[in-house]
């Protein structure tokens, strides 16, 4: 069964995507991005949202951060690395999935300095 979950962000009926889709145990979460009033000039700050963001959007499709066994993130500026990747390991500690990081020439928004993308995979009890 295939589930679709959306946020009501701006660009989810334009671009024609779901926040996230659950298949079965399979979660996907789309590129995020921190939320509009978390858009400030620090890479940090907008990674520590966004992965938030990602955190409740998995709660929403019955699964939790602890389940996430892939993220990627896409960054405007690969000197923002250790601020993104210290958000990253905030929130992710001991879960420790699979990461790939990638400097893009830029994003959805050019206020935007890193969208993040997550894969989980939900044990079966």
């Amino acid at each position: 069964m295939r589930q679709t979950f959306s946020s009501g962000g701006p660009f989810e009926d334009m671009y024609g995507y779901s926040r996230a889709v659950r298949v079965g145990n399979h979660v996907s979460v789309s590129g995020t991005c921190a939320r509009a009033d978390a858009v400030v000039p620090d890479a940090y700050a907008q990674a520590l949202d966004a992965l938030h963001t990602i955190g409740r959007t998995l709660a929403e499709a019955g699964a939790q951060l602890g389940d996430v066994v892939r993220t990627v993130a896409f960054v405007t500026d690969i000197r923002d690395m250790e601020k993104i990747a210290a958000a990253h390991r905030e929130v992710f500690q001991d879960i420790r999935p699979a990461a790939t990081i990638v400097e893009v020439s830029r994003l959805a928004d050019p206020k935007y300095l890193v969208e993040f993308q997550a894969d989980a995979v939900i044990e079966q009890p």
